[in-house]
This record gives structure tokens, sequence and C-alpha cells, in this order.
């Protein structure tokens, strides 16, 4: 009973103290517990073809044939449209026609030179040094031919680039996914890209644009999960970042910066332009 009494005087004239002189009690306060918060970055992609070419004519001519249409696979080489080519073909024509002329007459003189040189044996002094003076003047007769044997040549080449101008060849083996032009229009460098092919290759490429805050988060190497809508939700798919764009550019309005990933493995059911959710 004593101890209790002394015990509650104390504990009595500690706060008469503590509110009257501001003595203040050292109260040391706990750590709070630190938590480590992981914010997944959600980004929206599309499937983009590893090669794509827009293909045009280049001279302003009528497009006579058009040999694949959209849908179509196609090899390397292989010719997808045409256009009128009657005069460029006409003019490769005169130009062999002249190369065919230059080499005949190169030939001919020089198995004149081959003739006037074997007339050397047996020659005396006097009449090998004549002679002498007629192989140097057929000499010079070969090389001025065989000048125009390479002009010809080069007539030749220059007029069947023209001519190849107007044959669109796919450039790699692909899937043919647009055509804007018919028989009988005119397609030159002023319209825009008569066609566009795609590489047949399995899809493995993502582009995705990230903002200025996400992209700071994000490196080359680092690995991301991809969705596609059309293999649904429950399909995850491994890719991993191996180009992030320094430039910024417009996307839809907004500043953003271009990454992209390659799936690291490919499905079939991919298609290019689909949609991906990528999340890191």
């Amino acid at each position: 009973m004593i101890l209790a009494v002394i015990v509650m005087a104390g504990g009595i004239g500690f706060g008469y103290i503590w509110k009257n002189y501001g003595f203040t009690p050292s109260v040391q306060e706990a750590p709070a517990l630190s938590k480590k918060t992981t914010e997944q970055i959600l980004l929206d992609g599309k499937v983009v073809s590893e090669k794509k070419a827009d293909l045009g004519f280049i001279l302003p001519e009528k497009i006579k044939l058009i040999s694949k249409k959209v849908g179509d696979v196609v090899k390397t080489g292989d010719i997808l449209a045409t256009q009128e080519s009657a005069d460029l073909q006409a003019e490769v024509s005169a130009a062999q026609a002249s190369l065919l002329g230059s080499k005949a007459e190169f030939n001919k003189v020089g198995h004149d030179l081959k003739k006037e040189e074997l007339k050397l044996h047996g020659l005396s002094s006097y009449e090998r040094k004549q002679q002498q003076a007629q192989i140097s003047s057929n000499k010079d007769s070969v090389i001025v031919q065989q000048r125009a044997v390479d002009l010809a040549l080069s007539a030749v080449v220059g007029a069947s680039a023209q001519l190849e101008k107007t044959i669109l060849r796919a450039p790699f083996d692909g899937i043919i996914t647009r055509q804007d032009g018919e028989i009988g229009e005119v397609a030159g460098a002023s319209v825009p890209a008569f066609m566009t092919i795609l590489s047949k290759e399995p899809l493995r490429k993502i582009e995705a644009f990230a903002s200025e805050l996400d992209v700071a988060k994000i490196n080359v190497g680092e690995k991301a999960n991809v969705v596609f809508d059309v293999l649904g939700s429950q399909k995850t798919m491994l890719a991993t970042v191996s180009v992030i764009d320094p430039t910024v550019i417009d996307n839809q309005g907004k500043s953003a910066y271009r990454i992209t990933l390659m799936l690291d493995e490919a499905d079939e059911a991919i298609k290019p332009g689909m949609h991906a959710s990528v999340a890191f």
C-alpha cells in the first residue's frame, strides 16, 4: 500500500514538473517498416514486319500489266507490274544493233591487223619499215573501234536501265499487302507508292511507344511480357527490348519514344498490325 502511494506521488510530481517547466521526456519512435513497391509499366504496341518495301514507278507512263495482287506471295525478282514501254524498247533495240555493228567492225580491223603483222616475215629492212607504219595505222584503227564498242555498250546499258524502270519487281520474298492503281492509269515519281510488300518471315518485331517518364525506366536487353488480343489474355509471350530510339516523336498528339522489341518465339497466328499489350 505504501509503495503504491509513493509511485503515484512520483508520477504526479513528474507531471507537475513537465507542465510547469517545459521539460519534455525523451521518446524514441520505432522505425517504420520499409515497403518495396514494384511499379508496372504498360505500353501499347503493334506487330510490324522486319522487312517492308513501298514500291513505285519512276517514269510517268501508263500501267500496262499488273502481274500480282494483294495477298499474293512473291519471290525475289518476280515481276509485279509493268508500264507502257514501246519507245524505250525501240531505243534498246537500236542500241543493241549499233553495238553489234561496232563489234563487227572491231573484229574486222583486228583481223586486218593480224594480216599486216604476218607480212613482216621475209621483208627487207626498208620494206619492213613501211610495213611497221601500216601496222601502226591498223593499231590506231583498232583503238578507235574499241572506243566505239565501249560507247555502244554504254548506250545499251543506259537504254536497258531506262526500260527496267518500267518494270516493278519484288526486292525480296514476301507478300503483297497494298496496291494503289489500276491498268491504264499513269504512275510515276509524283504518284505515291504503287505496291507495298512485307516479308513472309515469321513475325517477331513489336513497336511500342513510351512516355518520357516510362522510357527512363526501360533498358535495352530487358524482358517484357506481351499479350496479343488474337491469342487471348491467357497466353503471354516473352520479348526482349532491342532498340530504344533516342529521339522523341509525336505519337497521337503526345511526345513519346519508340521502343522496339523482339519476341523470343514466333507464332503463325501473329499478323502485321496486330495490337500487342507490353508489360515491364
